[in-house]
């Protein structure tokens, strides 16, 4: 499988590697940022066609989800980060700056996919979304307090990879 190429790792045309990308941002924890968010995913993951509409979906999702809920919305701040490997596997990883307290308990929120009690209810769809599309997804709690999402997306096998070989 060959994808766009990136000249600053060493790679010749024609080469058959996929571009390695590594990208940190550390943004604003505005909401109005999540168009932003998704052109600068767009634009470093271009060379990784077979994932990148849905890792730029779930990086916008994550982190419309991090400026909601948590404190980095508050006029904190939200960290991105975003990996692709050679292989064609993708890594979007997003921290915020700790849980805003639930209301009903005061406890903090944990990142949990909501069960599909009512399709009609206008919220509570990002996670069962994020685990739709991703190959994986979870979380893990900060040294600040605060929590990393992260999503990992694995490329599509070719489409004749399930059959087996025979001599």
């Amino acid at each position: 499988m060959t994808d766009t190429l990136n000249p600053r790792d060493g790679s010749e045309p024609g080469s058959g590697r996929l571009c390695v990308v590594s990208e940190f941002w550390e943004l604003p924890g505005d909401p109005a940022l999540c168009a932003d968010l998704r052109h600068r995913v767009r634009a470093s993951l271009a060379g990784f066609p077979r994932v990148l509409d849905d890792a730029e979906l779930v990086a916008a999702e994550l982190f419309a989800n991090a400026c909601r809920h948590s404190r980095s919305g508050e006029g904190g701040k939200v960290s991105v980060s975003l990996s692709g490997l050679r292989t064609g596997l993708v890594l979007v990883s997003v921290a915020d700056q700790g849980p805003k307290p639930d209301p009903r308990t005061g406890r903090p929120r944990i990142p949990q996919a909501r069960p599909a009690d009512d399709p009609l209810t206008p919220d509570g769809r990002g996670l069962r979304l994020v685990a739709a599309l991703a190959t994986d997804w979870g979380h893990w709690p900060t040294e600040n307090g605060g929590h990393t999402v992260w999503a990992v997306f694995e490329p599509p096998l070719p489409a004749f990879a399930h059959l087996s070989h025979r001599p």
